[in-house]
């Protein structure tokens, strides 16, 4: 059986491309945050206000994260079930930076720099998850 029969795909036809593109982007992204939130939690902590916990957690998901974009964007037809994975994990990305966002220093002490790091990550996954969802919708 050949892996693409074992997963919902979207067609490999131009009309893929902003999706692969988005999967592609999100997955370097989240990537690079990946080994900047694992390799520099310690340095970041105080400059950000975010514990050194929370960039391990961050980084350990998003490698797991990044690859599954990578995996499912290079496939000769996309993986759907990924790609909409990563819509859903967008928004409640989206949600999380909000949150903390809103909690403010009840949650955790952020710093200036670091409410403006949780900030752009928040839009960051939101521009992401649309222009994902868009080229899921393009896909058809």
């Amino acid at each position: 059986m050949e892996e693409t029969d074992r997963f919902s795909t979207v067609g490999s036809a131009p009309d893929d491309t902003l999706l692969r593109f988005s999967l592609k982007l999100d997955g370097v992204v989240s990537g690079g945050v990946a080994a900047l939130s694992l390799l520099g939690a310690r340095t970041l902590d105080p400059l950000l206000g975010l514990p050194v916990w929370l960039h391990w957690a961050q980084g350990a998901f998003l490698a797991v994260y990044a690859a599954g974009l990578w995996y499912a964007a290079t496939r000769p037809a996309v993986i759907r079930s990924i790609a909409v994975a990563a819509v859903v994990l967008n928004v409640v990305w989206a949600v999380g930076c909000a949150a903390i966002l809103a909690a403010g220093a009840s949650w955790f002490p952020l710093t200036l720099l670091g409410g403006g790091y949780v900030g752009f990550i928040g839009v960051a996954v939101v521009v992401f998850g649309s222009m994902q969802y868009a080229g899921l919708r393009r896909a058809g």
